[in-house]
């Protein structure tokens, strides 16, 4: 198996993952607010991955590279996933995940601007694609708290790539797990104060916590969480951002296929066509790339 073939399954599997947190923050987010859930997501997270790392030789990081790393917890891993599951609170949980499926928009602009990686002509091509099906979606939206929602998961978008940006760069340098515990811990401090303040108002008790609420944050921490963001940095490890960034279409096909089956979400014509011109964009970007290696 390619270096590329892993990766491709990487990033397959850390963005089908992100598509079902979508449907299990959902479920949650009707009991537990979003910072609270941030709290116990990274909690259950960084102590699966500190299970897998103990082995490990360990690394000692560059001084000047605490810098991108702390950049990536603050921005990324805070403010990005925040700003997710704000954004998933406040609209359907389809919506939220097909927002943040422009992130390969975001992503390659990024990349182009700040560590000057050009993307090819398919990968705007494909970025094209996805536009238009993004403005198909946005075009029926409704209004009051689904356009909040909207925006905090546009938010999302932006912040988290310019995170995915330093991480393509750190993880050349250092072990994924690593690094993705050390920006998920800086991730989570920053999470504590919001965390707290947002569990005393609630008025939650231990008996806020059904089981299934457990589960699904047992879920979101190890699977969506742990799994899903270790796989992502080991795409971008094998791969260059524009790539990896062209997989987030698969977490709306999951997130609205979960959706309609767990959450009796409905999905409208301009939902389903955008979907297909977005996922189709993917399609487009990954066989053409493919096909250009066959030729060399």
């Amino acid at each position: 198996m390619t270096g590329k073939t892993k990766a491709y399954i990487y990033l397959i599997l850390a963005t089908v993952g992100w598509g079902t947190l979508y449907v299990a923050g959902k479920y949650v987010l009707e009991v537990v607010p979003s910072f609270t859930l941030l709290f116990f997501r990274y909690l259950i997270g960084i102590s699966t991955l500190l299970l897998f790392y103990r082995n490990r030789p360990k690394t000692k990081i560059a001084k000047e590279d605490y810098k991108k790393i702390g950049a990536i917890g603050v921005v990324g891993y805070f403010l990005g996933i925040a700003f997710q599951f704000i954004g998933t609170n406040y609209c359907s949980a389809s919506m939220a995940s097909i927002i943040n499926s422009v992130n390969p928009v975001f992503i390659i602009l990024c990349a182009a601007l700040m560590i000057n990686e050009k993307p090819t002509k398919n990968q705007i091509i494909s970025v094209i694609i996805a536009l238009i099906g993004t403005v198909v979606i946005i075009g029926n939206i409704g209004e009051g708290n689904e356009t909040i929602g909207i925006l905090f998961s546009f938010g999302s978008v932006v912040t988290w790539s310019i995170a995915s940006v330093y991480i393509r760069e750190i993880c050349q340098k250092y072990d994924t797990i690593l690094i993705t515990i050390y920006a998920m811990g800086i991730g989570f401090i920053c999470d504590i104060p919001f965390a707290f303040y947002s569990y005393i108002s609630a008025g939650l008790t231990l008996s806020s916590f059904s089981l299934p609420i457990i589960l699904c944050i047992l879920y979101i921490g190890t699977v969506c969480t742990a799994g899903a963001l270790t796989f992502w940095n080991k795409g971008l490890e094998l791969l260059d951002s524009s790539t990896c960034s062209l997989f987030y279409p698969l977490q709306p096909l999951t997130s609205a296929v979960l959706g309609v089956i767990c959450l009796n979400e409905a999905l409208n014509l301009n939902f389903i066509v955008g979907s297909i011109l977005i996922i189709g964009g993917i399609v487009y970007a990954v066989l053409a790339d493919r096909n250009k290696l066959e030729k060399l």
